[in-house]
């Protein structure tokens, strides 16, 4: 993943940068699409969870579980 974030950069960078050679209009419409991209882009990686939980789950075992058997074995 971290690749394609950093293409994706790269890949704003140069929009921008060509478009600023270009003049002020296309610079705006280029910050105007990039915007739109990185939006897409955002939307589509969404799998609709929310949010990242921070404990990684067990398979079979819930966290009352894990913390129940930790608490015993102290």
């Amino acid at each position: 993943m971290r690749l394609s974030v950093i293409l994706l950069c790269v890949s704003l960078v140069g929009v921008l940068g060509g478009a600023a050679i270009i003049g002020l209009p296309a610079l705006g419409a280029a910050v105007i699409f990039d915007s739109l991209c990185v939006g897409f882009w955002a939307l589509q990686r969404d799998d609709g969870t929310g949010a990242v939980p921070s404990v990684h789950q067990l398979p079979g075992r819930t966290t009352a579980e894990v913390l129940e058997r930790a608490r015993r074995a102290s």
